[in-house]
């Protein structure tokens, strides 16, 4: 099987999202507790500068254009909408209204869970082969022959 090389970038987006979860189910657990605010406002902002920073010329977060152009961008809105709900659930959490809150704040999850998926799986497990998408083959060893010489 060959070897994925995630990107620094990847690393960030994993990273983050794995944050986010940890704060989003301490202010489950806590009804929004201060920390938990903290804590997911913090993977929102390593997302979001992993995102901002390559567009404005930071080199070692830029990716290579690879896999499917569409992934990547249905990914990119996933992405932006999911700051939009968390946006929504903050304000909901501002004006103390729990329910919504912890409504928005699940959206969020699988809003962001299904984006960080979406892009990495259009980047390593599709391959553009001129104007079709095909998805790339396990390389697995050569199955071993069990022939032996009758001579």
């Amino acid at each position: 099987m060959k070897r994925i090389i995630l990107s620094p970038q990847e690393i960030l987006y994993c990273f983050s999202f794995l944050f986010y979860l940890g704060g989003s189910s301490l202010a489950l657990i806590e009804h929004g507790t201060e920390l938990s605010l903290w804590i997911m406002f913090l993977a929102v902002l390593i997302s979001s500068a992993a995102s901002i920073l390559p567009w404005l010329g930071v080199k070692w977060l830029q990716v290579e254009k690879r896999g499917s152009q569409p992934g990547w961008w249905l990914a990119l809105i996933l992405q932006f909408s999911s700051w939009g709900t968390f946006a929504a659930a903050m304000l909901y959490r501002l004006r103390r209204n729990l329910p919504s809150f912890y409504l928005w704040i699940t959206i969020t999850t699988l809003v962001w869970a299904s984006w960080l998926l979406i892009f990495i799986f259009s980047r390593h497990a599709v391959l553009e082969t001129g104007s079709s998408k095909i998805l790339k083959q396990s390389q697995s060893s050569p199955t071993p022959t069990n022939e032996k010489d009758e001579s």
